[in-house]
């Protein structure tokens, strides 16, 4: 089981056959889709409203899924985030 936590309490959880995502730490499910669903990941930096870079070690991810789930993270997270979206990726592939 790999969790991978974000600001505000919110995390992201893979079993191995479904990823879901937690609020109020870890209290309340949100969503929860099977691996099979996964489509992309994106990262960029947190950024203000004028477009500047608000904190260099701050990330915005958003995961398709059949859902969408968004997680703000800091570097080690980005890190988590990117090799959990290398083995969806795989498991997808491998699926198909």
């Amino acid at each position: 089981m790999v969790e991978i936590t974000g600001a505000d309490g919110e995390s992201i959880v893979h079993d191995g056959a479904t990823v879901a995502k937690f609020k109020h730490h870890g209290k309340q499910e949100t969503a929860r889709n099977p691996v099979s669903t996964f489509r992309e990941l994106r990262i960029s930096q947190k950024k203000s409203l004028l477009g500047k870079v608000k904190d260099p070690d701050r990330y915005d991810a958003l995961l398709a899924m059949s859902s969408l789930m968004t997680l703000n993270v800091d570097a080690q997270g980005k890190a988590a985030l990117e090799a959990l979206a290398a083995e969806l990726q795989s498991a997808v592939d491998a699926g198909s």
